[in-house]
């Protein structure tokens, strides 16, 4: 296959692994939605720096991922630090998958970073936005896992190097 991959092909890719995993590791379904983001706002990203020059990060209200932790942990009173570190490694699932799609497509292995957290948004200030999908959650969570590019290129560039 060609380096460069179609958006529309990499967003079904994204998409379909995060609403399985989500699914499957916390029980929150996920369903595509045109809701802006709001109140208090996390994100878990990380950079793929081998086979690709992109990053990832996926912006939840807080909300979603303290009950990512609650399921995940199997409790229900969990501490800020326990929803960081239970966001950060979801995410590290979560990329892990990915990467295993685009190998199976482009043959090229990805080696990613390890998840990073933050308060807010995160926007990484070297890349631009390339695809954003939006979701709502069974609870009415707002949540947007975004794929920051290095270069645009028509908006058909991976960020494959």
């Amino acid at each position: 296959m060609d380096t460069i991959m179609q958006r529309e092909r990499l967003a079904g890719i994204f998409d379909q692994v995060v609403r399985d995993i989500i699914q499957r590791e916390a029980g929150i379904v996920l369903h595509s939605s045109d809701t802006d983001l709001e109140g208090e706002l996390c994100t878990v990203y990380t950079t793929f720096d081998k086979g690709y020059h992109t990053s990832l990060s996926l912006c939840a209200e807080k909300s979603m991922f303290i009950r990512l932790t609650r399921r995940m942990m199997e409790k229900e009173d969990v501490s800020s630090r326990e929803v960081e570190l239970f966001a950060k490694e979801f995410f590290n699932v979560l990329c892990g998958h990915i990467a295993t799609q685009l190998y199976q497509i482009t043959k090229v292995p990805a080696r990613f970073h390890v998840p990073a957290f933050c308060q807010g948004r995160y926007m990484p200030e070297d890349r631009m936005s390339h695809i954003v999908l939006t979701y709502s959650s069974d609870e009415n969570e707002s949540a947007q896992l975004v794929h920051h590019a290095l270069s645009a290129s028509g908006g058909e560039l991976l960020g494959q190097k």
